[in-house]
């Protein structure tokens, strides 16, 4: 009977961990600071920071490069794609504690959002649209 008690709570344990990782996935945040030195969009840019064995990167990556290019007019929304290890500094910077974290800046390089996670495309578009309202 203690047996079967134990294993019960373990499952409800298990099962609430798992709940809270998989709400906070692509989850957005607002947030903030500046990067200066990436080639940004003309009106925003998809700063993507990623790691070479992160399954969820290539789906993320495939997600807003599909995004940046359907928008209109040259360099208008823009993904770059970093590797974590490349850019220790934005890491430490932008406290990135999961890959992939994709940060939305406006056009002069201003972070305005911040994805965590494997990202979804209209919790994307509808971010994308509120920076472009204030720019």
């Amino acid at each position: 009977m203690l047996i079967a008690a134990v294993l019960v709570g373990l499952v409800a344990v298990a099962t609430t961990l798992g709940l809270v990782w998989r709400a906070s996935q692509g989850r957005v945040r607002t947030a903030s600071g500046r990067i200066d030195d990436v080639e940004l969009g003309g009106r925003a840019t998809l700063l993507q920071l990623s790691s070479e064995y992160c399954a969820p990167c290539r789906s993320t990556a495939r997600v807003l490069g599909q995004i940046s290019g359907d928008q209109l007019g040259d360099n208008d929304i823009r993904h770059i794609e970093i590797d974590i290890v490349d850019r220790p500094d934005l890491v430490s910077r932008f406290n990135v504690l999961q890959t992939p974290t994709t940060l939305i800046l406006d056009a002069n390089g201003t972070v305005r959002a911040r994805i965590g996670g494997a990202v979804r495309r209209d919790h994307v578009i509808a971010e994308l649209d509120r920076v472009l309202a204030v720019a």
